[in-house]
């Protein structure tokens, strides 16, 4: 019961964290009609979400889990574009319609994350055996986070920000937060910006496959086609990414450009220059005040987009398999497909062989042509010192090896070409479906490797 009581506060706390936000503006503060409709809508949300999902059964008779999933990413991004709106259209509705909108917006902010809840409390209650009281102690927690808000309330109402925080700006600090905080929408289907990279990554593959079938340009598994890197890149992740970036950054992007396009006003009536720059200093310190919330948006949003980017392409660094010298052979041979896996699956293999009291490290990958590239794990450029060793070598991400020292993209097809960052070719010969590579060179290649100045011992 008090992992309900915790969940519950959770989100309750969260709630009350971006009323408090949308409490900072004078229109919806200081005018009673407004603050209700907002504080009404939350309430139903709450209840019509929570017992919609907690008694069994309803929520699906409706609709399916997703289609909700599909309404909640709608409206969240509805929310964080309507601020970019408002900004571009600038129009004026009557109070009463503002009122109503405000309703909506209190009930759309905690209503799909009330649904989350309440089918969280009523899996905990039949799991403890104590349905009853999980349900109480789940009412008290959510009563506990959004009393906070009523003791707070006096303190928001005495920060003077009549004219220096626009509505808009508001609605992008609330959905960036919203973003990033998540609620138990992790408990549905995972964060909107994960699952908007990955339906944007679906949406330019499937574009790319009707635009080449169209032109009557199909892949094919070994003669490339005209466009074909093009198109491969089109399709790809990082172009996904790229629209993911352009389509979070818009809004907030799209306030600044409005707020910094807006010309030092005129002050015909200051007789002196001197009160004319007051005025005008003035008027540009404000301009900072409203352009700060938006700015720390951006960069919450920076730091979202990347994480998930990283969440999506982990780096995949294998631990190196012991290898030795076939005997009598002065060579080492190593299958392309063993117990361990196959090559073919275009993983990066790594293994190490032991020279004295050195530890070599090499790798193994296969390349997007069907060759197999062979290196040392190792770079000319990047020798980070001996104490850093995890920064030491390569790991994968994607369709790329990624230097764990500068973090530079290596492409797939350029390993075993010597240069750059890329790591340092390994002479071998494919042989009986092995990888052969001379004992003799391997260590040739590893001292003279290990001679080179150590560069970036300052990591």
């Amino acid at each position: 019961m008090l992992q309900s009581f915790l969940t519950s506060l959770r989100e309750a706390l969260q709630c009350t964290l971006l009323l408090s936000l949308l409490f900072l503006h004078p229109a919806i503060r200081d005018k009673r009609l407004n603050s209700l409709s907002l504080l009404c809508g939350t309430a139903l949300a709450f209840l019509a979400g929570f017992f919609l999902s907690y008694i069994p059964g309803i929520s699906d008779h409706i609709w399916d889990n997703n289609t909700w999933t599909m309404l909640r990413y709608c409206t969240e991004i509805s929310i964080y574009f309507a601020g970019a709106v408002l900004v571009i259209r600038g129009f004026e509705l009557p109070e009463r319609v503002n009122s109503m909108l405000l309703g909506l917006l209190g009930f759309l902010l905690f209503f799909f994350e009330a649904r989350a809840l309440g089918f969280h409390i009523h899996d905990a209650g039949l799991m403890s055996e104590n349905v009853s009281g999980t349900l109480m102690t789940s009412l008290l927690g959510t009563l506990a986070g959004l009393s906070l808000l009523f003791l707070t309330r006096k303190t928001v109402t005495k920060i003077p920000l009549q004219s220096t925080l626009m509505l808009p700006v508001i609605l992008v600090s609330v959905a960036a937060l919203k973003f990033i905080i998540g609620g138990v929408g992790e408990l549905e289907d995972g964060y909107l910006v994960i699952s908007l990279q990955k339906g944007l990554l679906d949406l330019t593959e499937n574009s790319m496959d009707l635009f080449q079938s169209l032109l009557l340009l199909p892949e094919h598994p070994f003669i490339k086609t005209p466009f074909a890197e093009a198109a491969a890149f089109l399709s790809g992740d990082r172009m996904a990414m790229t629209l993911t970036v352009i389509l979070m950054m818009t809004p907030p992007v799209l306030i600044l450009v409005r707020l910094y396009a807006i010309p030092d006003p005129v002050f015909p009536d200051a007789a002196r220059g001197a009160e004319r720059r007051l005025r005008i200093a003035f008027f540009r310190k404000e301009l900072v005040f409203q352009s700060t919330p938006v700015i720390l948006a951006i960069v919450v949003l920076i730091i979202l987009i990347h994480s998930v980017n990283v969440s999506l392409n982990p780096m995949y660094a294998p631990a190196p398999l012991p290898v030795r010298e076939a005997e009598g052979s002065g060579a080492i041979r190593i299958p392309l497909a063993d117990r361990m896996g196959d090559l073919s699956d275009g993983k990066l293999r790594k293994y190490v062989y032991y020279y004295g009291n050195k530890e070599i490290i090499f790798l193994a990958i296969l390349k997007p042509d069907g060759s197999v590239g062979v290196a040392l794990d190792q770079c000319e450029i990047c020798k980070p010192a001996d104490w850093n060793k995890a920064a030491q070598g390569y790991s994968q991400r994607g369709d790329h090896l990624v230097c764990n020292y500068c973090m530079t993209p290596i492409a797939l097809p350029t390993v075993g070409n010597p240069g750059g960052c890329n790591p340092i070719p390994l002479p071998f010969r494919l042989e009986d479906d092995h990888i052969v590579i001379e004992t003799g060179e391997l260590v040739r290649v590893f001292k003279a490797a290990e001679s080179l100045e150590k560069e970036g011992t300052h990591l």
